[in-house]
């Protein structure tokens, strides 16, 4: 089967979870020797991009893609933009329709993979990867990006979502295409290559993730000041315009040389970053799954996160325990923090079980889920749309312990 696969949107040490997500899947899919690769990426990016993903019989081709938001023009514009506008459905179309005249086009490949769910998918047998429904709901509306992923669930062959509560969310929001719609879930994208038992530098906090807004830095800055004896480092990719605020916030007596943001790191920084972690906070608002808490559970690290509705999803189907808190309070951030540390040994057993859970679950067997998809799709979507057995394991697992499985 020749699958092309549409990475033109990502760019390298600035997409986060995302680029992760795309390294780690194509690994996966190259390792099926049946399946045919061709892969777009960002003209200028090739060497980053095959230093991820090494295998040599995937076919790469650079395009040129303008009005990007990621350089530093589009980053400039994006600090003095309002979002209103950034988001506005007006300029979000006038720049997609910009951008499609230099989309190269596999017309020799059988269906197109796009990880990217808020780029247009363009004509063809086409699969696209929905990672969550924050741009459909009412707190993170966003009628450009809304009208684009509407139009990608029309037009879709076949619909993968990565995890159960932008599964269901898209069950509810698209139930015309509840046939074609399939949850494969997906590994850790950064496992630990071995787990921390020892705490190098007590009251050291992690949170990687990029600075968009809704990933919450700035109420866990607020909550650092009431944590004088913590420190925080939020490696990751500095998006503005929330980039500029946090980092003159972090520069604020109260918070000087305890927070730092040393912006996109390779793996082995991150791993060296996690190695001497204490514990892992994740405040985001919303998350298709949070990365950093399936990473928490890799290296065996306590969390504590946000009670927001995905999070608390994602800790009942790991079986997880976190410590939560109230996601737009720093006080309860800090109150939260100041418990796990103090159960420190509770939290991480429980983060070491999530894992235990987790382990079986690789990069390889998540490519062949897609490739079952995609075959599916390219054979016209003939027959029910292939299930994950992941996702049935799980469901049985679950029955047989008295939970209720998604």
């Amino acid at each position: 089967m020749r699958v092309a696969v549409d990475a033109a949107p990502i760019r390298p040490g600035h997409a986060a979870g995302l680029e992760a997500f795309t390294y780690g899947l194509l690994t996966g899919m190259a390792a099926e020797d049946s399946c045919d690769l061709r892969v777009n990426v960002l003209r200028g990016t090739l060497a980053q991009w095959r230093d991820q993903v090494p295998d040599a019989r995937i076919g790469w081709t650079e395009v040129a893609q303008p009005l990007r938001s990621d350089n530093p023009t589009g980053q400039l514009l994006r600090r003095w933009t309002p979002r209103v506008m950034r988001n506005s459905r007006t300029v979000r179309t006038a720049v997609n329709a910009v951008r499609q005249r230099s989309v190269v086009r596999h017309t020799d490949t059988d269906v197109t993979l796009f990880p990217v769910h808020s780029a247009p998918i363009g004509p063809g047998t086409s699969v696209v990867v929905l990672h969550d429904t924050r741009h459909l709901g009412a707190e993170f509306h966003a009628a450009g990006f809304a009208a684009v992923i509407r139009e990608n669930v029309a037009r879709a062959a076949a619909i993968v979502v990565t995890w159960p509560h932008p599964y269901r969310e898209t069950l509810r929001l698209f139930p015309e295409a509840a046939e074609r719609t399939v949850l494969i879930p997906t590994p850790a994208f950064q496992p630990a290559p071995q787990r921390a038992h020892a705490r190098p530098e007590p009251g050291l906090l992690v949170y990687p993730s990029s600075t968009a807004e809704h990933k919450n830095h700035a109420t866990l800055l607020e909550a650092m000041a009431l944590l004088p004896h913590c420190r925080l480092i939020c490696p990751g990719p500095l998006v503005e315009p929330e980039a500029s605020r946090l980092l003159a916030r972090a520069a604020q007596p109260d918070l000087r040389g305890r927070v730092s943001f040393p912006g996109f790191v390779s793996l082995d920084e991150l791993n060296a970053i996690y190695a001497r972690a204490d514990a892992v906070v994740v405040p985001s608002l919303w998350e298709a799954a949070s990365g950093a808490m399936l990473e928490a559970f890799t290296w065996g690290l306590p969390v504590a996160c946000a009670d927001v509705e995905p999070l608390r999803d994602q800790l009942a189907f790991n079986r997880a325990e976190a410590a939560v808190f109230r996601a737009r309070d720093p006080r309860s951030l800090a109150d939260a923090v100041r418990h796990l540390l103090d159960e420190r040994d509770r939290y991480a057993a429980a983060s070491r079980r999530a894992n235990d859970r987790l382990a079986g679950r690789t990069w390889a067997a998540t490519g062949r889920d897609y490739l079952d998809v995609l075959s599916w799709a390219a054979r016209g979507g003939s027959g029910p749309v292939p299930r994950s057995p992941f996702v049935a394991e799980t469901a049985n697992d679950a029955a047989a312990s008295g939970e209720d499985g998604t």
